[in-house]
C-alpha cells in the first residue's frame, strides 16, 4: 500500500482510540498497525525529504533521547524499592515495560509527524486532501459518539460497537451522557475536536468544498456531548478569531452568531452549564465544593501539587511515565480528598507538569522552545487561525493528562507544515 494510502487511514481511523480496538493488554488501534507499515515503508524508501521542518523534528529527537538519563535513574530508583503496595504496578505497569512502553510511543508518534511532513513536502498528498481525510475521520468519530449514546440508552452493551472498555458518563438535567466517544475519556475525545474544528476552519477558508462548513455544527455537537469545559471555551474562542481573521462571508458570520446565542441558550437551559462550569469550578468561584461528585478541578490540583514537589526533589527528572510510582512519597494537597494511588496509576494531568517532573527542567525548557518555535513560525506565516488554535491546544495542556496521542503529533505537523517560509510556499505551488 503506498504511503499516501496509508496516511488516509490513519486519519480516518485516528480518533477510535478505545473503540474498534483489539485487546491484547492494552486496546491496539487500527492507526497504530497502519503507522507502523508506513513507516516501515517510510525507512526502506530512498530517504526522508523534510524541508525547512527538520530542524525541528531534529529537536524532538533530541527532547526523546536526551530524556533517558531521567529515566535511567528513574528505573534504578524504583526498582530498588518494594512496589507490592502498588497493585497496578504489574503487566504493562510492570517499571521497565512502563519504560520501554513509553519510549516507543514517543518514537512512534514522531515517526508520525515525520511521515506526514514527508508525504506533504514531497507531495505525495496535497494539503487538501489531508484536511479532507482529517475530516472525514472527525465526521466518523462524532457519529460513533452519537450511536454510543443511542445503544447505551435503548439498554445494549457498548460491544456492540467494538467498544470493550469502560465509558465514562456526565449526568445533565437527569441524562446520563457517555461522554467519551471513541475515546479513553470525554477530555480526549474534546480536544481531538478541538483540533479538527481548527482543521476545517482552515479548510473552509482556503478551499470552496461544502464538506469543509457544513461539518462544523456536527463537530459542535461532538464538543457538547464530551462535556468538556476546556473543549467548549476553546471551540467558542476560535469561532470569534475565525469571524474577525477567517474572511468569512456576512451570512457564514450572522449564521455562526445565531447558532452560537441559540447553543449557549440550550446550554443553560439542558444545566449542561452547571454541571459542566459552575459546579467543577466551584472552588474558584465561590471557595468551596458545591457538588463533592464533581471534584475533577480539585483532584487535577492535587496531582498538580504532587508533581510540583517531585520536581523540586528531583529536578532533572523521574522518567517518563514513571509519575505514579514516586506519587505516594508526598502528602495530598487537600487532607479531606482520598487519594486511591495502590489501585489506580496516578498521573500529573498537567503536560507542563508531567514534562517537569518526569523529563527534568532540561528538557521541559527544550519542550516549552518547541511549542515556542511552532507558533513563531505561523505567525510568520500569518496563519493567525491556525496559531489561534495552537495556543489552544497548549492552554488545554495545562488540565491534560499527556502530550504523547498520535492526533496531537499529527496536529502539530500539519502545523509545521503550513509554518514553511513563503519560499518554499512559492516552490510547492509551483510544482503542483
Amino acid at each position: 500500500m503506498s504511503l499516501q494510502g496509508l496516511l488516509k487511514f490513519i486519519l480516518l481511523t485516528l480518533p477510535f482510540t478505545n473503540s474498534v480496538t483489539l485487546s491484547v493488554g492494552f486496546p491496539l488501534k487500527a492507526y497504530e498497525g497502519a503507522g507502523f507499515l508506513a513507516l516501515g515503508v517510510l525507512m526502506a524508501g530512498k530517504g526522508v525529504r523534510l524541508g525547512d521542518s527538520r530542524r525541528i523534528v531534529l529537536l524532538w529527537w533530541v527532547f526523546l533521547f536526551g530524556s533517558l538519563l531521567a529515566s535511567a535513574w528513574g528505573l534504578n530508583e524504583i526498582l530498588s524499592r518494594d512496589l507490592s503496595m502498588l497493585e497496578w504496578a504489574h503487566g504493562r505497569y510492570d517499571p521497565l515495560i512502563n519504560t520501554l512502553f513509553h519510549y516507543s510511543y514517543l518514537a512512534f508518534d514522531i515517526g508520525l509527524m515525520v511521515l506526514v511532513l514527508h508525504v506533504l513536502e514531497n507531495r505525495l498528498l496535497s494539503l487538501e486532501v489531508f484536511c479532507r481525510w482529517w475530516t472525514y475521520g472527525a465526521l466518523l468519530s462524532v457519529l460513533y459518539a452519537v450511536a454510543l449514546n443511542v445503544v447505551l440508552a435503548a439498554g445494549l452493551s457498548a460491544t456492540l460497537l467494538l467498544r470493550f472498555g469502560e465509558t465514562s458518563f456526565m449526568d445533565v438535567a437527569g441524562i446520563s451522557v457517555a461522554r467519551t466517544g471513541p475515546f479513553e475519556e470525554g477530555n480526549y475525545f474534546g480536544l481531538y475536536l478541538l483540533t479538527s474544528f481548527v482543521v476545517a476552519f482552515y479548510a473552509g477558508r482556503r478551499w470552496p468544498a461544502p464538506l469543509f462548513r457544513w461539518i462544523l455544527p456536527a463537530l459542535l455537537l461532538g464538543v457538547v456531548i464530551t462535556a468538556s469545559p476546556a473543549a467548549l471555551m476553546g471551540v467558542g474562542v476560535l469561532v470569534l478569531v475565525a469571524l474577525v481573521v477567517g474572511g468569512v462571508s456576512s451570512p457564514v458570520r450572522n449564521g455562526s452568531i445565531a447558532l452560537g446565542v441559540l447553543v449557549l441558550a440550550a446550554l443553560i437551559k439542558t444545566g449542561l452549564f452547571q454541571t459542566v462550569v459552575l459546579d467543577k469550578f466551584s472552588l474558584l468561584f465561590m471557595g468551596g465544593v458545591v457538588d463533592t461528585r464533581n471534584v475533577s478541578l480539585i483532584i487535577r490540583l492535587n496531582e498538580s501539587y504532587h508533581a510540583w514537589q517531585m520536581f523540586l526533589d528531583f529536578p532533572w527528572g523521574v522518567g517518563m511515565g514513571n509519575f505514579g510510582y514516586f506519587f505516594s512519597y508526598y502528602p495530598d494537597l487537600y487532607t479531606w480528598l482520598e487519594t486511591d494511588f495502590n489501585n489506580f496509576k496516578p498521573i500529573a494531568n498537567n503536560v507542563y507538569l508531567e514534562v517537569l517532573s518526569e523529563h527534568g527542567l532540561g528538557m521541559f525548557l527544550l519542550f516549552l522552545f518547541l511549542l515556542y518555535s511552532k507558533v513563531s513560525r505561523l505567525v510568520r506565516a500569518r496563519e493567525f487561525l491556525v496559531t489561534a488554535g495552537f495556543l489552544l491546544v497548549c492552554v488545554y495542556f495545562v488540565a491534560f493528562p499527556t502530550f504523547r496521542l498520535s492526533f496531537i503529533w499529527l496536529f502539530w505537523a500539519f502545523a509545521i507544515y503550513l509554518g514553511r517560509p513563503v519560499v518554499d510556499i512559492v516552490q510547492t505551488e509551483a510544482g503542483k
